[in-house]
């Protein structure tokens, strides 16, 4: 996939400008002129969500009451199209090529364009919620049928929860929401078994590349709940009524997995140094970006938001030899593009004040 032009209105610090892309693009300019706004409005349109916040009203200037995208990109599938996303405070909506996506599971993976940031460090330093967000993103966008098994779970789940905080909890809706939760939990388990295979492999070998082979991570599910069928699960639950009670929440199940990371044997969380942790972290990035790659054959764009110069000369070429020269990069910084890289004739966007200059 090629983004060719995005054009923004009243998104973040951007009241109204657009900017026109090639194969290599590097967007400068001093910190808090808009630079990555650029790259988080075609983040947007991988799964309509924002790499930098849950909060998708925080992307509406202040003061207005909506925020747009306009990109218009070259699919390899569906060829030249228009994506157009309006944000409010209370919904988000998308169009392609003027019409309206009404089921977001159709929407997600379509337009794949992955972001790379030094926020990606939480995969390794950060709570269990960071790993999964990483997990859920990637698998959602690579089968439709996890993205609604997941959906179906956390809206079982959020009615479970809302009846364990009341005084006197219908024991059977409690069971009939406990069911629900229990068929989807086995589908999201199946699933996140079968595709973290693939995941604990590319990045493997991606951070062999990045590290020159010196060490060799491993990165190892982590299910929270132990049961492997829906009788079995529902059975646990049911057992943990009491405790879950209490907490006014529920205690078990795939909403509470994790993924370790480990490197020459070592938890990476506790032991790894600065270098190896970001190393881990990108390798991550790098084998999602793989996976989606392999997935539906659309190349997606890469987005890093001052990465670049974080790496040394060694990690750099790595990196470039990693995602090819076919890839289109759209890279942020507070520096000029580098006169010498692997990427030769980089389209040059100063960025000030919310506005973009070639």
């Amino acid at each position: 996939m090629f983004i060719k032009s995005v054009r923004l209105c009243n998104f973040r610090n951007v009241g109204l400008s657009q900017a026109e892309f090639s194969r290599s693009v590097w967007i400068y300019g001093a910190n808090a002129q808009g630079k990555t706004n650029l790259l988080e409005s075609c983040a947007l349109m991988w799964a309509l969500r924002s790499f930098r916040t849950s909060k998708m009203a925080n992307l509406i200037k202040s003061g207005e009451a909506e925020a747009q995208v306009l990109a218009k990109v070259e699919h390899e599938v569906l060829g030249g199209s228009e994506v157009f996303i309006e944000i409010s405070k209370s919904a988000r909506r998308v169009f392609v090529n003027g019409a309206e996506q009404k089921k977001l599971g159709d929407f997600i993976g379509k337009f794949p364009a992955i972001a790379v940031c030094s926020d990606d460090i939480k995969l390794v330093r950060g709570a269990p919620m960071e790993r999964r967000r990483f997990a859920d993103m990637l698998i959602s966008s690579l089968s439709p049928e996890y993205f609604e098994a997941l959906r179906r779970y956390h809206s079982s789940l959020v009615q479970r929860n809302a009846l364990l905080k009341l005084e006197n909890p219908d024991e059977d809706l409690l069971g009939a929401f406990e069911s629900q939760m229990a068929e989807n939990a086995v589908a999201i388990n199946k699933m996140r078994e079968k595709y973290f295979e693939s995941i604990g492999r590319i990045a493997t070998q991606k951070y062999e590349i990045l590290s020159g082979g010196a060490e060799k991570p491993a990165i190892r599910l982590k299910p929270n709940a132990a049961a492997e069928t829906a009788q079995e699960y529902a059975a646990l639950l049911k057992s943990l009524r009491e405790k879950d009670i209490s907490l006014g929440s529920t205690s078990a199940g795939p909403h509470k997995d994790d993924f370790l990371i480990f490197i020459s044997g070592k938890n990476a969380r506790e032991f790894a140094s600065e270098g190896q942790q970001r190393s881990v972290a990108l390798s991550l990035k790098l084998a999602q970006f793989e996976m989606v790659k392999d997935s539906g054959g659309v190349l997606p764009a890469l987005l890093c938001d001052d990465i670049l110069g974080e790496l040394d000369p060694s990690r750099k070429a790595a990196f470039w030899s990693c995602i090819g020269s076919d890839v289109q990069v759209i890279a942020t910084s507070t520096n000029p593009a580098p006169q010498n890289s692997a990427r030769a004739g980089w389209r040059i966007i100063r960025a000030e004040n919310g506005q973009y200059f070639c």
